[in-house]
């Protein structure tokens, strides 16, 4: 090789790599300080669960159906309020205050754009957040549509 071959110039990946790592470890640590706002006050009124659904397409998308759950099923959120964290495209982290399902629904929002950017472009993608409130773990299923076809062809 030489001193002019890409496979040779190693140094190019690096920044790129140190940026993407950088914004992830942003990313983890947002969701975290959600995670630690909201995670207590699901706790302090008996929800074990949450499930949150989205659902996008056509270059729209919404993120809504929260649903909590209890030891008996079903529950209602608290009117209450909680902090809520957001990691803008600057790179800042914005803090406000709103009502428990908005935050629940805007950490939903932000951990699917952070995965999965343009999941309500095109034919869209759904899924659904699951919050495990005892051990504060994240489950987020996501479900890509597209459009498939076969092609044959044959010479006549």
């Amino acid at each position: 090789m030489n001193e002019h071959s890409p496979a040779a110039d190693t140094s190019a990946p690096a920044p790129i790599d140190a940026h993407l790592q950088a914004a992830l470890l942003a990313v983890q640590s947002v969701e975290a300080q959600c995670k630690e706002a909201f995670l207590p006050l699901l706790r302090a009124h008996a929800i074990v669960r949450v499930e949150i659904h989205y659902d996008g397409g056509g270059d729209e998308g919404t993120v809504g159906d929260v649903t909590a759950y209890g030891m008996d099923g079903e529950a209602d959120l608290p009117p209450i309020l909680c902090d809520h964290h957001s990691l803008e495209y600057n790179g800042q982290v914005t803090n406000r205050t709103i009502q428990l399902e908005d935050a629940l629904a805007a950490f939903a929002e932000n951990a699917v754009c952070a995965r999965h950017a343009g999941w309500e472009d095109g034919e869209g993608a759904c899924g659904t957040i699951a919050i495990d409130v005892a051990s504060g773990a994240v489950t987020l299923t996501h479900n890509c549509r597209f459009i498939d076809y076969d092609t044959t062809e044959a010479e006549i």
